[in-house]
């Protein structure tokens, strides 16, 4: 997987947090603990996003070796 791909995939779980939170902004019908799961959820995400913004290095997948310095 490369870094390109982990980028696409934090901006599209980034787009659809934004849009869970819009959604819990307008009026919902209360059903037991959905406040609660919600908060546990988005919780759950943010640890995920930032441990996998954290290991984004690790994803790169670039093939070549680092060049040697040539003396002269």
């Amino acid at each position: 997987m490369s870094t390109n791909q982990v980028d696409r995939v934090l901006e599209e779980l980034n787009k659809t947090m934004k849009l869970l939170r819009d959604t819990m902004k307008t009026p919902v019908i209360r059903t037991a603990g959905f406040k609660k799961d919600h908060t546990q959820v988005g919780k759950s995400i943010a640890a995920a996003v930032t441990t996998v913004e954290a290991g984004k290095p690790l994803f790169e997948t670039d093939a070549r070796a680092p060049r040697a310095r040539r003396r002269r």
